[in-house]
């Protein structure tokens, strides 16, 4: 049984470790993801970014939320493969299980408002690969990475649940 659970514990560590990939790849990609001014003839044409829609600074604030609280749970993951016990009794992994359910919907909330202001501008737009087509797609695509982020942390918290049973 000890191994099983120190298994158990080795791919938790690694599906938090992915996690914090995936949304550091998708923060990476939001934050640099830019529109040059469709203006040709104006010497200083506007820059398009996420800056320009509320859902898009969401997305980025919940792929920045949750790098940082990924950060904060990978030491306490590596605590438990190392020393072969959690940190805490029964309530503290508790907790860390409450945490891990609200911040995986925090993210998972971010990438679908992202997905959404981008699926319903996209309906408006001409996809002839333009840079806004780019910029759309990109976003697609820090989306599509956050909600990958997201399974791990399910994952994870269903890890969690059965060692606690």
């Amino acid at each position: 049984m000890a191994s099983s659970e120190s298994a158990l514990s080795l791919v938790a560590l690694l599906l938090r470790v992915k996690t914090l990939l995936l949304l550091v790849a998708a923060l990476i990609i939001i934050a640099t993801d830019k529109i040059y001014g469709p203006y040709k003839d104006v010497a200083d044409p506007p820059n398009f970014t996420f800056r320009d829609f509320y859902a898009y600074r969401y997305l980025l604030s919940a792929a920045v939320i949750g790098c940082a609280y990924t950060l904060l749970m990978i030491p306490f993951a590596a605590i438990h493969v190392a020393q072969g016990r959690r940190v805490g009794r029964t309530g503290a992994a508790t907790f860390f299980i409450l945490t891990d359910v609200v911040f995986a919907i925090l993210i998972a909330t971010g990438a679908a408002a992202g997905l959404g202001l981008t699926v319903e501008i996209q309906r408006s737009v001409l996809h002839d690969g333009s840079d806004v087509d780019t910029f759309y797609r990109l976003i697609d695509t820090s989306c599509g990475l956050m909600l990958a982020g997201v399974l791990f942390m399910v994952a994870t918290i269903m890890i969690s649940v059965h060692s606690l049973t």
